[in-house]
């Protein structure tokens, strides 16, 4: 069984009891075990939940290795990654969740008290995303147009400015309240993850970042989407946006 340290520095310990860390996972044990490793080292989370939507016996293996206490969902069948989130979602009986996916890597804790309070002085924020501002694909007119904010509990990134249809919501690690998903459930009638983004802008909701972000992304390819083929793939993945 794997040994981890709570790091100090804030007032995390309280506010765990509030928040399930909830992960996607399944085919990609070699990643799933830097981010859990990554991660674990730095909060000990009292309420993990995972869905493996693919059933592979070797990131299951390693969930129960470094997540004795943690539920796993394995149904046995494919649900689809938006159907498996509500799923996992339904499960949760915390007010916060911390949704991550298997292919993250953090080196740093972020402060949850700050991030808890920020997020309940603001109704219009659908969560606080942990990903480093650096670790995103923006072009350099992109990064000029970035707003930072300042505020008494965290400090963030607000880039909902720079695309009127992204930046509402990502399934990137984030902090956020459970009422959140409640607001659009079930996240399975929409087709993308693009598509919960626009429904979040409509309701003039947007995300933010950390300034100084927690983690990394390791994960070249998607499992569940894969990089298409041909180019007939690729223009019926654009047309059907």
């Amino acid at each position: 069984m794997a040994s981890f340290i709570l790091s100090s520095g804030t007032n995390n310990m309280s506010h765990l009891q509030n928040i399930t860390l909830c992960l996607t996972i399944g085919k990609r044990p070699y990643e799933l075990r830097q981010t859990l490793e990554s991660l674990l080292s730095k909060l000990q989370f009292p309420n993990i939940i995972a869905i493996n939507d693919f059933g592979d016996e070797e990131s299951n293996n390693v969930f129960h290795e470094l997540c004795p206490h943690g539920k796993l969902i394995d149904l046995g069948y494919n649900l689809g990654h938006h159907k498996a989130i509500d799923y996992m979602y339904e499960r949760v009986e915390t007010p916060y969740v911390l949704h991550c996916e298997d292919d993250w890597v953090f080196d740093s804790t972020p402060n949850l008290e700050g991030i808890i309070n920020f997020l309940q002085s603001d109704q219009k924020i659908t969560m606080v995303c942990l990903r480093k501002i650096s670790d995103m694909e923006f072009s350099e007119i992109q990064n000029s147009l970035i707003i930072n904010r300042q505020s008494s509990f965290v400090d963030t990134v607000e880039v909902h400015h720079i695309h009127d249809q992204w930046y509402g919501y990502s399934f990137n690690p984030h902090i956020a309240s459970l009422d959140n998903w409640k607001k659009l459930k079930p996240f399975s009638q929409y087709k993308k993850e693009r598509h919960i983004s626009r429904s979040y802008r409509r309701l003039n909701c947007h995300l933010v970042y950390l300034q100084q972000g927690s983690c990394e992304h390791i994960g070249f390819n998607s499992v569940a989407n894969p990089e298409p083929l041909t180019w007939l793939h690729k223009l019926k993945n654009k047309i059907s946006g």
